[in-house]
This record gives structure tokens, sequence and C-alpha cells, in this order.
């Protein structure tokens, strides 16, 4: 995943355009995936990234709607959009304290009877430690909106065929045309977008003092670390971002004693740091997992070392990395030449 990380962490950061401006893909009902430089409207139906902002805007409204029905609405602390850009599919969670409080409870005594009976450590936990996971444990809310807008599902199921270009799936009557930028992660953006024409909407709901709305990643692409580094920072202010997850305020205050402490050093000896920590790996020592970043934050403290950094960079493009970080450097070298 590392030179994706990087791949994506530019395009969330805005370090990099969407690709595939200009270009359209067709999907047609024999099956067909088509990729033109134009499009005549008789081509088929085009399915612009803001019909589907307003299609997710619409699902978002739903759910909300549906939450406060329910008679749920008081202390709320959470709204995501769980977001899988490669499968193409949205769901919404919503929490509030007195849900999370029942399942951390209930969590506990389970702990501690799977605990007593198998004697594993995993099981022997404390309240507050399984507090501290089930917060923005999104798998383990009550609250979860997964039935989109038939306009939404059906343009997502077909998104999907596009990602993983598989036109066989394919299951329509007529012609569909989409902009090509859409399977580059699109649906992150769109997101994004709608977390923040939302923030009226969300007053709605009776917030606790620590509420954020943002936008989460699925596992197969990014996870938790995409959307701790990067996703929730666009939707959310810092300042209530350190008040709901103040853990990721100590971890940015880690990273960036650690990146001071590195600057003191000889440049040489910067960029051989930040290229061992990308080929050290997730697990490895001074890894960006271990500051719950991606290697993305690595790419970036190469970036931001300069051209004069280049001649040291390429000595190591040579050596015998492994693909990714080699993949990586290319990307650093292609950027700091432009």
């Amino acid at each position: 995943m590392s030179s994706y990380d990087v791949h994506i962490g530019k395009l969330i950061s805005e370090r990099r355009e969407l690709e595939g401006s200009g270009t359209y893909l067709i999907c047609t009902p024999d099956k067909d995936i088509l990729e033109v430089d134009s499009y005549a409207p008789e081509d088929g139906k085009f399915i612009s990234s803001k019909d589907i902002e307003d299609a997710l805007y619409e699902f978002c409204q739903s759910a909300l709607d549906d939450y406060i029905a329910d008679g749920s609405n008081k202390d709320v602390y959470t709204f995501s959009i769980y977001t899988d850009s490669y499968n193409g599919s949205y769901v919404i969670y919503i929490n509030n304290q007195a849900s999370l409080n029942d399942s951390v409870d209930s969590a506990y005594v389970r702990y501690q009877k799977q605990y007593l009976e198998k004697g594993y450590k995993h099981y022997n936990k404390t309240r507050e430690q399984l507090y501290h996971e089930f917060k923005y444990g999104e798998g383990d809310y009550p609250f979860m909106y997964e039935n989109m807008p038939a306009r939404l599902e059906k343009w997502l199921g077909m998104i999907n065929c596009l990602t993983q270009v598989e036109p066989d799936y394919l299951s329509i009557d007529q012609r569909f045309i989409f902009e090509k930028e859409i399977v580059d992660s699109q649906l992150f953006l769109i997101a994004i977008d709608v977390i923040h024409r939302l923030q009226d909407n969300l007053k709605l709901l009776d917030q606790t003092d620590d509420f954020i709305a943002y936008v989460s990643a699925a596992d197969g692409v990014g996870g938790d670390y995409l959307t701790f580094s990067q996703l929730i920072r666009r939707c959310v202010h810092e300042d209530q971002l350190y008040k709901a997850l103040p853990d990721l305020k100590e971890k940015d205050f880690a990273f960036q004693s650690a990146v001071q402490a590195v600057q003191q050093k000889p440049l040489h000896e910067q960029v051989e740091h930040w290229i061992t920590v990308i080929e050290r790996g997730e697990f490895g020592e001074g890894s960006m997992r271990s500051f719950l970043k991606t290697d993305y934050e690595a790419y970036e403290q190469l970036i931001e070392l300069g051209t004069l950094a280049i001649p040291f960079i390429q000595e190591h493009v040579n050596g015998s990395l492994k693909p990714d970080t080699q993949n990586i450097l290319e990307m650093v070298l292609q950027d700091l030449n432009t």
C-alpha cells in the first residue's frame, strides 16, 4: 500500500489533480466499457460528479432524518461517510454517548468472561481501553445507514465496474457516460464536499462539545491511517479535531518532534532517514504508522528538502530498494523536477 498511500495522499492534500481529465468512460448495455475523448448527447446519459454529490447529499439528509425520527438524538458525537472508492460504496454512520456506553459495557462483560474462560491477554482490557477502541469504531455503531437512493446505488455499481475494469458485471438498459476522473478515487473528494455542504443540516443533531463529522476510508483503500492522517483533516478544524481525539494530538506532536530532530542532521542524512523509514515498512522503527500516518508524510518530508536533495535521492534510486520504495522516490524526483 506504500506507493498507493503517496498517490492517494497527493490527491487528498491537493498536491495533484485528478487523473483522466478530458476523457470519458461509456458503459453500454452490451457490457462494454468504451474510453473516448469526447461524446455527444446521443451517446448516452452523462453522470457528472455533481450528480453523484447531490445524490450522496440526499442520502445523508435521509440518514439524518431517520436517525432523529428514531428518538436517539441526544449527545451525538460523530457523523461519518464511510467511503470505499474501489468497490464503489458509501455508508453513513452516526453514534451518541448512550449508545457508545452501552456497547462498551456489553463488550467489557463479554471480554472479561472470555479472559476468565480462555486466559487470552487480548481480552484482558479495562473499560477505558474498550471505550477508546469503540468510540470511533464505526463497525460497532448501531446507527448505520446503507440503503442509498436508487440512482446513487446504480451509479456506484457502474463505477465499481469501471474501477475494477469488470464490464461483465454491468446490468443496464441504456448507455451511461462518466468522466474518467471518477476512477481516480474521486469518491473521497465528493464525500468531503458533502461533509462541508451538510454543516447546516448537522445542526439538527444534539451535538456534544467534541462532535465531529468527517469522511472515513474503507480498509482496502487506506483505512484508519488514511482517515486520521488526511481525510478527517479536510473535514474538521484542528482545534475541534484535537478536542475529539486528544491521542491524535499527541501523535502529531510526537511526529513534529521526530521531524525537528531529523532536520538537525546534514542533508544527505535526512534523505537517508526518510528513505529508510519508507523501506522498513509499517512495522519498522519510526514508521509513519507509529504516528498514525502513512508514507505520504515521509514523501512530504523529502519534497520539503527541495532540489538540493535530488542528487542524494538519485543515489538511492540506483540501489537495491523494494519496488514500492523505488516508486515513491521516482514520484519525489518527478515532483521536485517540475
